[in-house]
This record gives structure tokens, sequence and C-alpha cells, in this order.
């Protein structure tokens, strides 16, 4: 009964959204990641390859790195930061990632780009979370909205 649900949720949640919380651990100059998207969606959206075009290639979480880290970027002072991918859980319905990247010692400005699923959907909704320091903001991303930046020293 469980699977035939999670099946039938799977081709029918109307709703074409991501959710991306971002945190800034000052002391360890650590950025934490975390990405939830629905499974069937994420499987679609790799599939039509990378921002330039190429395939997504590789297993398991290799493969859904290289989609987060084309997908997601996020850049301080305008210099874009490696992530990378520490965990990821499915439960058939949603793919839940935590990722981290380095931070660099004096940083003005923090600069996220959010195109998860863009190509895929006219309604995407990425939605983030995104705490550095003092700075705490809530923000929905869209097809025709990617980049977000915040004054952040």
């Amino acid at each position: 009964m469980k699977l035939l649900f999670l099946a039938i949720m799977t081709f029918l949640h109307p709703v074409h959204v991501s959710l991306t919380g971002i945190e800034y651990d000052n002391a360890n100059r650590i950025y934490s990641i975390f990405v939830k998207v629905y499974s069937d969606d994420l499987e679609a959206d790799i599939c039509l390859g990378s921002s330039e075009g190429e395939a997504i290639t590789g297993e398991g979480n290799e493969r859904y790195c290289k989609y987060l880290c084309d997908r997601l970027l996020i850049l301080e002072n305008g210099k874009r930061l490696e992530m990378k991918l520490l965990n990821s859980e499915s439960d058939g319905l949603e793919h839940r990632f935590s990722l981290e990247a380095n931070g660099g010692k004096s940083v003005r400005d923090v600069t996220v780009v959010n195109r998860i699923m863009t190509r895929l959907y006219y309604d995407q909704a990425n939605m983030l979370l995104f705490r550095y320091g003092s700075v705490e903001d809530g923000y929905r991303f869209t097809v025709s909205d990617t980049l977000k930046s915040y004054f952040v020293k």
C-alpha cells in the first residue's frame, strides 16, 4: 500500500519546488548546505545535462554532486566556491542532500545562483533559507530570477 501511495504521489505532485538552506559557520569558515527536491523531478532534470549541454554522468553520489554543483552556485566576492557532497538520502519521493563549501577570510558579498529544474518547468520555484552572521533571509527563485546577492560586511 505504501509503495502504491508513493508511486501515485510521484506522478501527481503538482508543485514544482525545491528547498535549499545555506548557513555560514564564521568560526570555521564553512558553508553548510542542504537541498531537498522531488526524486522524479531530480532525475528528469539530470537527464537534461549540464548547463553547458554535456551529459551528467557517474554513479550515485558522484552524479548528484555534478548536478548540484552545476545548478547551485555560491560565490564569495564574485569567486565561485567548490562544494562537496557529504550525504544523500532518498525515501523514494524526495531526495535530500547535505553539502559543504569552504569560505574565504574577508567576505564582502555572497551571491547564490539557483537553477535547479528551471529548464524543466516554467513554474519552478526554488526556495532559499540563507544565514550568514546577522544576515538571515528567505528568498524565492523562479525561472527568470535565479540570482540573489547578500552584502555581509
